[in-house]
């Protein structure tokens, strides 16, 4: 949806953003942080860093491990265009913490939690790259590697990225099975990120051989 009002678009870009990370705190609150199954990404390594320091709130080392990812896409892509991706990784992050300081979710079938997780993170991943914004991490990482692999989808690169992460997962949590959930809730994300981002793109090619 574009508008040629300004102030329009950039209030219905924000506000896009703002219901991508509400989605994304969500997905992450309620189905991957009471199963113990990782995001991947840098909410990944944010999960297992607070389960080695629980004093450290996984939104807020979250911010802090962006930080340096943000400043080679500041060079590489400028600081407009990554002026929306800070403040989503902002209030991503934030909504996570928030959300967990207000209600506490119960745990429940971790094949449910990797789909219907899985189904939600990558909803609100691609709603936040229609407009040109990531929560950085993984969607950050994946934009910049695009430059390179253009033939890829940017939901395949961030499952690669994704499925390294949650392998380093299983270390501190001894879960292989919980490792293995997570790489299907990454799976499962990124065909829904790429549908939301590029459409449902499906095509079907007859030859018809003929004298």
């Amino acid at each position: 949806m574009k508008h040629s009002n300004p102030i329009l678009r950039h209030l219905y870009e924000y506000g896009m953003i703002t219901l991508g990370c509400a989605i994304y705190a969500l997905s992450f609150n309620w189905f991957f942080s009471p199963n113990n199954i990782s995001m991947g990404g840098f909410t990944g390594v944010a999960q297992i860093l607070n389960r080695l320091l629980p004093i450290l709130p996984v939104g807020i080392t979250s911010i802090v491990l962006n930080i340096p990812l943000f400043a080679v896409g500041v060079r590489k892509q400028g600081v407009r265009i990554l002026i929306s991706s800070l403040f989503a990784m902002a209030l991503g992050s934030l909504m996570i913490d928030a959300m967990a300081a207000v209600h506490t979710f119960q745990p429940m079938d971790p094949l449910l939690s990797s789909v219907y997780g899985g189904v939600l993170l990558g909803v609100s991943m691609g709603i936040m790259l229609t407009v040109g914004a990531t929560t950085g991490g993984t969607e950050l990482l994946a934009r910049l590697l695009k430059y390179k692999f253009k033939s890829l989808s940017i939901g395949r690169l961030c499952l690669t990225v994704d499925v390294i992460v949650i392998c380093l997962y299983a270390v501190p949590f001894r879960n292989v099975n919980n490792a293995l959930y997570g790489i299907i809730a990454m799976y499962i994300s990124s065909l829904a990120m790429d549908t939301v981002v590029y459409g449902s793109i499906n095509a079907k090619l007859a030859y018809i051989i003929s004298q």
